[in-house]
Formats: C-alpha cells, sequence, structure tokens
C-alpha cells in the first residue's frame, strides 16, 4: 500500500502539471496568433488608406516633419489610431542605404511620453534596426506580423506589418502598427513555469518508480 501511495502522489502531481501547462501552452498560442492576426488586417487596412503619391513627397529628414505632406500623412495615422485604441503605436518606415536598417517617414507619435538623453525619437529620417525582426521584411510582399515578443526601447510589442504602394504598385514603404505585449510576455513566463514543474514532477515520477522497483534488503 505505502509502495504504492508512493508512486501514485508523484503521478497525481505530474498529470497535473502537465494538464496545467498544456493548458496555459494552448491558451498563448490562441491569444498570440489572435493577435498577429489582427494585428496584420489592422496594418494592412491602415496601409491602403495612405496616398503613396503624397508619400513620395516626405523628405526623409528631420525637417521633413515640417512638410504639408507629412502633416496630411500623420494626422490619418493619429485618426486610424483613435479608431483602434488597442494599438499602441502605428508609423511608416522605408528602407535605408544600410542593410537591415531602416528609417522613419511618418510616426503618430513621433516622440516617446518621457523623454530623456537616450529616448528614441521616429522622425522623418531617424533610423531603426529591424535586423530582429525579419516579418517587417517580409511586408513587402504582403501583411505579416512578429512571431515573437519584441523588447526594446519602445517597449514590449508585438507589431503588425503591410506594404505601401506607389501608383504604379511598386511597394515604397511599409506601415507598422504595434500592440503592447506584457500581458502576453506574463502569459509565456507563467507558461514557462509550469514547464519547469513538468520537468521537476515527471524526474520525481521517475524517481518513485526506480525506487520502487529496487528490492529491500531482507
Amino acid at each position: 500500500m505505502v509502495k504504492r501511495l508512493f508512486v501514485f502522489l508523484p503521478l497525481l502531481l505530474f498529470i497535473a502539471a502537465a494538464g496545467n501547462f498544456i493548458f496555459h501552452e494552448l491558451r498563448l498560442k490562441s491569444s498570440f496568433n489572435e493577435t498577429r492576426q489582427r494585428l496584420m488586417l489592422v496594418a494592412a487596412n491602415a496601409a491602403v488608406s495612405i496616398d503613396g503619391e503624397t508619400l513620395l513627397k516626405v523628405p526623409p529628414q528631420m525637417e521633413g516633419e515640417a512638410a504639408l505632406e507629412y502633416r496630411l500623412i500623420r494626422q490619418k495615422l493619429i485618426r486610424f489610431k483613435e479608431a483602434n485604441p488597442f494599438l499602441k503605436y502605428i508609423y511608416i518606415v522605408t528602407a535605408s542605404d544600410q542593410p537591415g536598417i531602416m528609417q522613419y517617414l511618418v510616426d503618430a507619435d513621433p516622440l516617446p511620453k518621457i523623454i530623456t538623453a537616450s529616448s528614441p525619437s521616429s522622425f522623418p529620417g531617424d533610423k531603426y534596426d529591424t535586423r530582429q525582426f525579419p516579418e517587417i521584411l517580409n511586408a513587402y510582399d504582403g501583411p505579416a506580423a512578429d512571431k515573437k515578443i519584441t523588447v526594446d526601447a519602445w517597449g514590449t510589442l508585438i507589431s503588425g506589418y503591410a506594404p505601401i504602394r506607389d501608383p504604379s504598385g511598386k511597394v515604397i514603404a511599409i506601415l507598422g502598427a504595434d500592440v503592447d505585449a506584457t500581458g502576453l510576455l506574463a502569459m509565456q513566463e507563467n507558461s514557462g513555469r509550469f514547464r519547469w514543474w513538468v520537468v521537476w514532477s515527471g524526474l520525481l515520477l521517475l524517481i518513485s518508480l526506480v525506487a520502487g522497483r529496487i528490492p529491500h534488503a531482507q
């Protein structure tokens, strides 16, 4: 009886840990995929509303913010963000002369809320290293979204992207739309904790099974 209990309790612990891990993992994947699909749809809808010919007239330099075309497009991004309050940022970037580095053209929020000496900005011409975000380059072929949560100077985010085309159909820029992903990151970390519970409870179960097979000295 004692021997069976010695195995049964670790087995119950393992089943409970595995069940909780599977539940949280499925919930995380569902929420993550839903967020990605929503971002791709929002980015695509916003991108088609941007006039490519007007965007081409925005100078990719700091003084570009004074251009009428910059103000017109920025106002459109602001209205789109207000209509989709779950968005944290919405912006437009284009290729620079450096591989993997893009530059901002228009951003609804070009400055962070808290400004410090090291704060990033997103005025026309400001550079942004996209080498850790491969999906932004995939957006040249169509709507795309990050496949993992990113943490940078702008925050903990998931981003969706869509191409902006000129009148001839050529892709001239990428529209990005970000949402705060701190809630998803917490779910991810919670799922990770349950993964370790599965590992440790599995080891405990294995030890109890091995110990139960070892004959005791008479």
